[in-house]
């Protein structure tokens, strides 16, 4: 049997006014791949990172006017685990098909575009990259479907070197003859 996952919660409440404030809990709670386990209730897994985030949206709800406080907690049947297991990592798996959908697009559209990059596939290569590093953040449970898009992101920036090459290359011969 596996051993049980220690778990940290964020039991909060915030003043209904100004509803910006509700929001921005909600958005840094998303940021950090957080799932709900009851209204007002938020849940990550126990760890340094997960603590100091907690930590700090804590002092930020204070500052607020609302109410927080953050405790360890311990699922007493497995049952009930497994879901919330099953629902961060379906969040996880959701975001990362999509990177590796995107992945796909960009290397698609450099085979059939002779691998020279535009100007706005750098863009979206690295909103990409920058999509990647947030979802790895928050893929708390080691989906091994972020190697694939990590595998994806190497492949384009293996494309851009080889692509930069042959661009040297023919600057460079077109220098040589300049020079004749």
């Amino acid at each position: 049997m596996a051993e049980p996952i220690r778990w940290l919660a964020l039991g909060y409440s915030v003043p209904v006014n100004p509803s910006k404030n509700r929001v921005y809990v909600w958005r840094k709670l998303k940021e950090y791949g957080a799932e709900y386990f009851k209204q007002g209730v938020a849940l990550l897994p126990y760890n340094r990172q997960s603590y100091t985030r907690f930590k700090y949206l804590l002092g930020k709800i204070v500052e607020m006017g609302g109410e927080a406080s953050i405790v360890e907690m311990k699922f007493l049947d497995p049952k009930d685990e497994r879901e919330v297991v099953a629902r961060f990592r379906e969040q996880a798996m959701e975001e990362l098909s999509e990177l590796k959908k995107d992945c796909a697009q960009v290397l698609g559209e450099l085979a059939n575009g002779g691998s020279a990059f535009t100007e706005d596939q750098t863009e979206q290569v690295k909103r990409i990259i920058k999509r990647y590093s947030k979802a790895r953040s928050r893929n708390h449970f080691g989906l091994s479907y972020a190697q694939d898009v990590e595998k994806g992101l190497y492949t384009i920036i293996s494309v851009a070197r080889q692509a930069s090459a042959e661009l040297s290359t023919q600057l460079a011969k077109a220098m040589e003859k300049a020079n004749k």
